[in-house]
């Protein structure tokens, strides 16, 4: 709330509301701090606290494309804390009880048709097996999509594996736990072209959450235009160039994506656009398809 209250609400005087609330902020960093470390004696100082606080406001900026030095008046963290050593990005996506979902994912599988049995059980082969591939799961509405998203979601991180959901719109982000936008997660720029990249280098948190993410899912994939998953494909190849020294050889750099939706049902919108312009504008058109 406070990094929302600096980026949207105008705030006169940045530092003296830090200066007013520090210790609120950062009044849980000392016992979490203790808790990591298993070491109750651990005590930080003051400086070390603003620090902390500091830091994690950082973060909150980073995944809104601010940082710290947007506000000069604000100020600075001398040196990243040592209790922050992990990526707390990945943490989050690990923080799950393995046991129900396991258990949630065995219940529901007997419910499958035919169809949702065989997308299920291909895409789970090939994330067991880590082979690099790219699906499109076409259906129209109602035919079970989510459902077998959320049971991929349960089955897979229950065995302690990551999986990025990400929506084209906000609506459909709201159907699974841990969905996010497309453009926040992937940090898309808004006006693309045929050579754009998304706005993530190889030494930001996400990257790391990126290239450990064992299968991407995306849905509603038929409301966006082709140039945005050619800028992921560019982006994902250049982030995998850490652990596979091929991964620009390979689509999305050898990462599982599977992309859900229906060109029958609803398409991207594009200004002032004939039936030509939105048919070209589509995935179908683009080299991955």
């Amino acid at each position: 709330m406070f990094a929302s209250m600096l980026m949207f609400c105008e705030v006169t005087n940045p530092k003296q509301l830090w200066d007013a609330h520090w210790e609120s902020l950062s009044d849980d960093i000392e016992a979490m701090t203790c808790h990591e470390h298993d070491d109750p004696t651990i005590t930080l100082f003051e400086d070390a606290l603003k620090d902390c606080g500091l830091y994690e406001i950082d973060q909150v900026f980073i995944c809104n494309k601010h940082r710290l030095e947007d506000f000069p008046t604000f100020p600075k963290f001398n040196y990243v804390p040592f209790v922050h050593g992990g990526n707390r990005l990945v943490q989050e996506e690990l923080a799950y009880d393995q046991h129900s979902l396991t258990t949630n994912a065995d219940n529901v599988e007997d419910r499958f048709n035919d169809d949702q049995r065989s997308v299920y059980e291909t895409i789970l082969n090939v994330v067991t097996n880590k082979e690099g591939k790219l699906f499109f799961v076409y259906g129209s509405g109602g035919t079970g999509k989510t459902f077998v998203w959320i049971t991929l979601l349960s089955c897979l991180e229950g065995q302690g594996k990551i999986v990025l959901v990400v929506a084209s719109l906000g609506i459909a982000s709201l159907l699974l736990l841990g969905d996010r936008i497309v453009h926040s997660r992937f940090k898309i720029l808004i006006d693309l072209h045929d050579e754009s990249t998304c706005n993530i280098t190889q030494q930001m948190k996400v990257a790391e959450l990126v290239r450990k993410a064992d299968l991407i899912i995306w849905d509603e994939a038929s409301m966006m235009h082709h140039r945005t998953f050619e800028a992921i494909d560019r982006t994902l190849c250049d982030l995998m160039q850490l652990d596979d020294a091929h991964a620009t050889e390979k689509i999305f750099g050898g990462k599982i994506v599977v992309l859900g939706g229906d060109f029958r049902q609803i398409l991207l919108v594009v200004p002032n656009g004939g039936r030509e312009d939105i048919v070209s504008a589509l995935l179908p058109r683009s080299h991955l398809w």
